[in-house]
């Protein structure tokens, strides 16, 4: 059996089979809606509502930055800001590649060494994961009273949410308890410090924005496609989307297991499952749009190495 589990986390480890198992995701739900009305639905989108997205986008990066700064200065990193906006625009953009979680955390490590100790660097990473998550999770638990009025004629979908709760609470857990804790021990005063909200508010005020931005992102795309009477119920939702493509697998980036969320969770809130599936799409291309940059900073960065190695 142990051979068997081994053997499949190799075969799923290779970015080939990750990328057949995402298209083989959106397949099926491509498979289950019409398509004629998806793209009717896509050729209608304000560029606008685009510009809009993108330039939120924009500024999430910069957010997403300051945050990982703040933590990272809580602990003693005295890196320069504008190191952590190109690395985490750098870590957005080959995340895209393969699963955030591993991908992008590996790639802010390695192009991050130079600035920190290891420990510093690996903690700093996970409790910027851990800020963004227990806020998204606390902002979930306080929208549950509009969500269970959303879903009130959906029992199943309130089942659900009560069991995404619990799902990502003990995601929480393991992160801090399993991968967290056995290093942060050892610098226990630095990072409890920086763990309280009330010795360290700024990270936690920072993941609040951000969670906000995003669901604003999910609201604009559904603007733009001309759904008025549901951005409201789209933005509510936002968080509650969030965290259900956090708290799944991943393939590559967040595309299949984002577009099944979304249709999932917006169908039957109000939306069409047709405008479900372009509202995550529409959100996903421009995500990758913004982050395609970050490529061309990781191929600067790639070349300053390489005329920095002195010749034979």
């Amino acid at each position: 059996m142990k051979q068997v589990l081994l053997t499949s986390g190799v075969w799923l480890n290779r970015r080939s089979i990750r990328f057949i198992l995402m298209l083989a995701v959106l397949a099926v739900i491509f498979a289950k809606v019409d398509r004629s009305l998806l793209i009717a639905h896509l050729s209608r989108f304000d560029p606008a509502a685009g510009i809009a997205i993108v330039g939120i986008f924009l500024v999430s990066i910069a957010v997403f930055a300051l945050r990982w700064w703040c933590i990272s200065l809580a602990l003693g990193v005295r890196a320069p800001f504008k190191d952590f906006v190109r690395v985490l625009w750098i870590s957005q953009s080959v995340s895209e590649c393969g699963p955030p979680l591993v991908v992008g955390e590996l790639a802010r490590f390695q192009l991050m060494r130079g600035s920190a100790e290891a420990w510093q660097l690996i903690i700093s990473q996970v409790l910027d994961r851990f800020s963004g998550k227990i806020v998204l999770l606390l902002m979930v638990m306080g929208l549950v009273p509009v969500y269970l009025r959303l879903y009130r004629e959906f029992p199943a979908f309130q089942i659900a949410l009560f069991a995404l709760i619990l799902l990502s609470s003990a995601s929480v857990a393991v992160l801090v308890f399993r991968r967290f804790w056995p290093m942060a021990r050892l610098h226990t005063g630095v990072v409890l410090a920086a763990c309280s909200p009330l010795r360290s508010p700024q990270h936690y005020a920072l993941s609040l924005l951000i969670q906000v931005l995003l669901a604003a992102n999910f609201a604009l795309a559904a603007a733009g496609l001309g759904v008025s009477d549901d951005v409201l119920t789209v933005f509510a939702l936002g968080p509650l989307l969030l965290l259900g493509v956090s708290s799944l697998p991943g393939l590559v980036s967040d595309w299949g297991k984002r577009e099944a969320t979304a249709v999932f969770l917006l169908a039957p809130a109000g939306l069409t499952s047709e405008q479900s599936l372009a509202v995550s799409l529409i959100f996903g291309a421009l995500h990758l749009l913004t982050a395609l940059p970050g490529a061309l900073l990781l191929l600067l960065v790639r070349r300053r190495e390489t005329v920095s190695v002195p010749s034979e």
